[in-house]
């Protein structure tokens, strides 16, 4: 009996597994958030973040694959590795060391200096003249007027596709922040303060 159980439980084991796995299989990042974007802002913030996750995937992929490997070469039973006592200096390590940071840091810095400012929720985007939307936080709800059209909406923001949109935000109550990931990026609002926001979205949805 004892030994059906041992037998019976890794079985179990990898069954569950499988399963978890199959059920993962339908959840995917790429159909929400900026990953699916749906404007020109999100579309050049996934790009920004693809560079930087492939650069810092090339930063910490040796270190993962060396890692094991130092650790399998300089084991204790190996008698094969070699031994330098007196070794202190080499001009090769110390290049290996500087020259791949260095470069990394430079490329990130001017990467992310040149696309944030492209990125700025500030920066009025090219095309038509924008449609000016103010949108004011209340507690548990947003206001959004449209002053050119004399309207005002509760919770919903409708914006024509392929139309730029300015809109200002302040708050009547605590800070609060708009975040349509989709179409922009993350953007607070504080009382007696005014903040602006651009974006457009290029296909139709609900975002």
């Amino acid at each position: 009996m004892i030994r059906r159980e041992f037998v019976r439980l890794p079985v179990a084991r990898w069954a569950v597994s499988v399963g978890l796995l199959v059920a993962l299989g339908g959840c995917s990042a790429l159909g929400h958030g900026f990953l699916a974007a749906a404007g020109p802002v999100a579309t050049h913030e996934r790009q920004l973040f693809l560079v930087v996750s492939a650069i810092l995937v090339f930063v910490a992929g040796p270190v993962l694959l060396l890692t094991p490997l130092f650790a399998w070469h300089y084991r204790l039973g190996n008698a094969d590795d070699a031994y330098r006592p007196n070794w202190n200096f080499s001009w090769w390590v110390e290049a290996l060391i500087w020259i791949p940071p260095i470069a990394i840091v430079v490329v990130l810095a001017v990467l992310l200096w040149t696309w944030t400012h492209i990125d700025d929720p500030y920066r009025k985007l090219p095309g038509a003249a924008p449609i000016e939307v103010e949108a004011i936080a209340l507690d548990w709800k947003w206001l959004f007027i449209y002053p050119d059209e004399g309207i005002a909406t509760i919770n919903q923001l409708a914006i024509p596709v392929g139309r730029p949109v300015h809109i200002r935000l302040t708050s009547a109550t605590v800070m609060q922040s708009m975040l349509i990931p989709r179409l922009a990026g993350q953007i607070y609002a504080m009382g007696g303060m005014t903040t602006e926001l651009n974006l457009a979205a290029s296909r139709p949805g609900q975002y």
